[in-house]
């Protein structure tokens, strides 16, 4: 019997023979085998409740680096009972003289093993604490309404808006007079309201999260006559209204609309998660005093608390994601929303409380103006002084700034102004965001780090609500962790990773939410090539940049999100890829060069494409004429008007004359491609027609056996080496054609599961490109780098597999030990768990969960399969001959030894590991560690009274009907030959 399979598993864990030879041992090669601390796996370091200790600490940290992580988030929060959990013990709070003993303790002990260490600015998310008064605290607008009747003197005491927790402050009250009667027909009370007024205007969002904003661009045509008043006729009776909230005003004929604005608390202004002692306003962030008077009270003391190791060991400052919703307001919003838009923001009030004001058109105009004020706010008076603030001590920041929460934000330019654009991607679960495009928001980081000349792009990844201990590795959060990794991810921060001291028991306290692994999970101690393979997979991808054909310009508005690299706004997909660019990035960094879009950091890009909207920011249309005119290719229909109302209606008429200068006569056909003396104006057409057309093949394809392969992939270019990594999507063995858009150099396949690098022995090129055959396992991936000419390493045979013949069936029964002590068969008397025998004989290879003896049903651990074979002298006459040990499948992990040796741990298919220098002719002793994780044994101990319980932790959400997870090693175990 012969089975294929891919030289991309051939190695055993930490092999790298085969290549080093003719490569020798570059910066590439080295930091493949041992990656530098800026490539390793990062801790999103929950300290629940301020319940940490010491030594816990100690722990943690040098587990962290005996496993390869390359540092920790520390982050102060609660959360531990939401869901219906219990909470954990309160300790230090945050900011606490004890807090911070064990805050300076974390970080001698991260400096004295060589870890990169991150600091969350406040307990919990939407920055803030107990220190936030309500003036600082996030505003909502709320008005009230009112009608009088002129001409003549008025005297109407104002019904006071909703207010929240007491705080109102008023604003603003303006009038309008009320038309008589209906216009044309058309009811006052079914006039269609502007759609998502209240989305448009910020009262609430639009969506759960990283949503698709482009509903807040759209809206009906106007309509004549519906209209409820004009700019002009809005009067401002703010003057008017006295300390008492009585109008008194000499009012003018007809009924009068009166509104009064004013501000509140937010109805979300509040600190998310924090532990017991930091509860408290979540700040203003469009109010710079605000941030400046908590930067100096808060984080001030802890970076002095740092001393010397600021900048050095503390390395970045943090906060998390900004979920604090309808925020639409800040004392300075009237001065500063003339200054940016160039008009007053007064005669248009009424739109905020849903009003059409001159015509829909012009009321959407304003609303989008208003919106983008906000967006523009949050950046100056926020993170850039958060930026400036890290700056000023060595430090840089990483904050969660870009959403994924659908807040006032211009979120890719939010990213920009971090030194490291950070985001974050779920693994699957049943419960809680189960498809895509709710899991994954790594593209719009990737992008701004590309468009902002940034090289890291991190993401708080495996984050879960449903799961506990139940997110499988190599078929959850590796193909998780791998899509992230093509969105442009390279550097993952694990969530959660909690300090849970071992007074708390195993597995001990832990975040309701989050894939939990820390030293008390199961399978930790064998982590390790798990985690050289997270970080050898980040090390290749922030070599050099990443390579794209497209930049999709997303506009100027906000809410705005780039999102799942498959939406593909700039149509280049597949075999192409591309980035998002922001207005103010487009507008200051774009330049063109040979025909190339490029910007000073060194992205290039062939095409410019714009967003299929009959809008355009007037500023951006003047840069693609430049754009144009330098030379470059823009893709996009012709706009037909600009957005807002800045020097409106004059800013249509300059929209018009240069759409007219470069897509030509509004009357041209949809489909064109217009030529400006050195550049081209496309529309009608995709980006990817358009490159093929001009003779620019896809970067990379792949042929599959049926139409149900799913392969995804990036490529970066660091000088003359083209490195791609490429995914298999899907659940089953892939023998796949890829063609790279490299031609001339050598195809080499490197494993990141095995470490295992050799130059292909397949390939052809033809048309400027190289195709590898390459076979995949299920949800497997490679990297195919190209540097040496392939004149060096020409093709030497048709494929690059090996066949593999089956020399013997390991059958017949296997001796499986379970350890004593923890929750062990033997030796524990915990009524249903317990087993009368240890070691135990499986007769043949089933799940744990089959089996009769409740201690072995419901096992949580590591357990050792042992039997002893005689391999035959023939198998050994042949010195060139490989023989491997094939475990058919198992459930979670397995470490294989023979005759004493470990040959490695096994945590992905092939599950299949090379034993050819540790066995021998004759009788050899095969052993095979296999874990599993936690819910077993929780489940199992349902059954039991909590003071015969074993294990110890606040989740409660895995109960006596929780299936149990398929455990163990299933076979066929067998001896395989080249």
């Amino acid at each position: 019997m012969k089975t294929g399979m891919s030289l991309v598993g051939l190695a055993i864990l930490g092999c790298s023979i085969c290549l080093s030879r003719s490569i020798g041992q570059t910066s590439l090669e080295q930091g493949w085998a041992d990656p530098p601390i800026g490539a390793r796996l990062r801790a999103y370091w929950w300290w629940l409740n301020g319940n940490v200790t010491k030594a816990a600490i100690t722990r943690d940290l040098e587990e962290m680096k005996a496993k390869g992580w390359g540092g920790a988030l520390i982050c102060d929060a609660d959360g531990a009972s939401q869901d219906g959990n219990d909470r954990v013990k309160h300790g230090p709070d945050f900011l606490s003289p004890e807090w911070r003993e064990l805050y300076r303790h974390a970080l001698l002990e991260g400096a004295r093993l060589g870890l990169e260490m991150s600091l969350n600015i406040q307990s919990g998310w939407n920055l803030g604490g107990p220190m936030v008064t309500a003036d600082d605290a996030a505003k909502k607008l709320v008005w009230s309404e009112a009608q009088v009747r002129g001409p003549g003197s008025v005297e109407e005491k104002l019904p006071i808006p909703q207010s929240r927790d007491g705080y109102y402050r008023d604003l603003f009250v303006v009038g309008y007079r009320l038309k008589s009667a209906p216009v044309q027909g058309m009811p006052r009370a079914v006039r269609k309201p502007i759609s998502n007024w209240e989305a448009k205007a910020m009262h609430r969002s639009l969506h759960f999260s990283a949503p698709d904003t482009t509903p807040l661009l759209v809206d009906g045509p106007d309509e004549p006559g519906e209209e409820d008043t004009t700019a002009s006729d809005v009067i401002d009776l703010t003057a008017r209204l006295d300390d008492s909230g009585t109008l008194r005003w000499d009012a003018p004929d007809g009924v009068w609309q009166i509104l009064r604005f004013g501000c509140t608390i937010g109805d979300h202004a509040r600190v998310s998660t924090s532990s017991d002692g930091w509860k408290g306003y979540a700040l203003d962030v469009l109010d710079a005093g605000a941030f400046k008077r908590y930067w100096d009270a808060v984080v001030e003391p802890l970076i002095a608390d740092a001393g010397t190791l600021a900048g050095s060991t503390l390395k970045y400052l943090h906060t998390d994601s900004w979920e604090v919703e309808a925020v639409n307001w800040t004392p300075t919003l009237r001065e500063e929303f003339r200054r940016r838009r160039g008009y007053d923001i007064v005669p248009w009030l009424p739109v905020i409380a849903g009003r059409i004001v001159n015509t829909r058109d012009q009321s959407n105009r304003f609303l989008h103006d208003f919106r983008k004020t906000l967006g523009d706010l949050a950046i100056d008076n926020h993170y850039r002084l958060f930026r400036d603030g890290a700056h000023r001590h060595g430090l840089q920041i990483h904050p969660e700034s870009g959403g994924p929460h659908a807040v006032p934000i211009d979120a890719q330019r939010c990213l920009g102004f971090n030194d490291v654009p950070m985001s974050e991607f779920w693994a699957w679960s049943w419960r809680h965001r189960v498809g895509d495009s709710n899991r994954f928001f790594v593209k719009q980081p990737a992008s701004a780090a590309h468009t902002y000349g940034r090289k890291l792009v991190a993401a708080e990844g495996f984050t879960t609500i449903g799961p506990h201990w139940q997110e499988t590795i190599w078929d959850n959060l590796k193909p998780s962790f791998e899509q992230a990794l093509c969105e442009g991810l390279n550097l993952l921060v694990w969530h959660a990773v909690v300090c849970s001291p071992p007074e708390e028991g195993l597995p001990g306290i832990q975040y309701f939410a989050g894939t939990h692994f820390n030293p008390n999970s199961t399978w930790w101690a064998k982590s390790g090539p798990f985690i050289a393979y997270v970080n050898r997979c980040q090390f290749m991808l922030q070599q050099g940049l990443f390579v794209a054909d497209a930049c999709y310009y997303y506009g100027d508005h906000v809410p705005n999100f780039a999102q799942l690299k498959r939406t593909d706004p700039a149509r280049v997909l597949p075999g192409f890829d591309y980035d998002v660019i922001t207005e103010e990035a487009l507008l200051t960094r774009l330049s063109v060069r040979d025909g190339q879009l490029v910007l000073p950091d060194g992205m290039s890009y062939r095409v410019l494409v714009l967003p299929d909207r009959e809008a355009i920011s007037l500023s951006v249309l003047r840069k693609v004429r430049e754009l144009v005119n330098a030379g470059a290719t823009v893709i996009g229909r012709r706009p037909a008007k600009a957005t807002g109302l800045g020097n409106y209606p004059e800013c249509d008429a300059e929209v018009a004359r240069i759409a007219d200068e470069l897509w030509g006569p509004a009357s041209a056909r949809d489909e064109l491609a217009h030529s400006i003396p050195r550049g081209r104006i496309i529309s009608g057409r995709t980006a990817r027609a358009v490159l093929i057309e001009a003779g620019v093949l896809p970067d990379f394809e792949c042929k599959g056996a049926d139409e149900q392969t799913a392969l995804d992939y990036i490529h970066r270019r660091a000088g003359e080496t083209d490195i791609y990594f490429v995914a298999n999507k899907s659940n089953r063995l892939e023998k796949v054609d890829c063609t790279f858009r490299v031609a001339g150099k050598a195809p080499e396949i490197w494993d990141p599961v095995t470490r295992f690098r050799r130059f292909a022995k397949a390939y052809k090129e033809s048309g400027g490109r190289t195709t590898v055959p390459l076979e995949l396992p299920p949800y497997g991936s490679t990297f195919v780098v190209f540097r040496d000419a392939s004149a060096v390493h020409p093709p030497v045979a048709a494929d690059n597999t090996v066949a593999l013949r089956k020399l013997a069936d390991l059958t017949g029964p296997w001796t499986v030990h379970f350890p004593v002590g923890t929750s062990a068969p033997e030796k524990d008397d915990r009524e249903i768990l317990k087993s009368s025998t240890r070691p135990v004989t499986f007769e043949r290879l089933i799940s744990w969960t089959e089996h009769d003896d409740p201690g072995i049903r419901f096992y949580s651990g590591t357990a050792s399969y042992q039997k002893t074979i005689v391999m035959s002298e023939e198998w050994f006459k042949n010195p060139k001959r490989a023989l491997w040990l094939d475990l058919g499948s198992l459930r979670e992990l397995a470490e294989v030894w023979v005759n004493g040796r470990s040959l490695g741990v096994l945590w992905a298919p092939p599950w299949r590991v090379e034993v050819t220098t540790a066995a021998k002719a004759g009788t050899n002793t095969v052993q095979i560690e296999v874990v599993n994780f936690w819910p077993n044994r929780i489940i199992g101990e349902q059954f039991l009274p909590p003071e015969k319980r074993f294990t110890r932790t606040n989740i409660r959400k895995l109960t006596r009907d929780t299936p149990l997870m398929t455990s163990g090693l299933f076979g066929p175990v067998s001896i395989l030959s080249d």
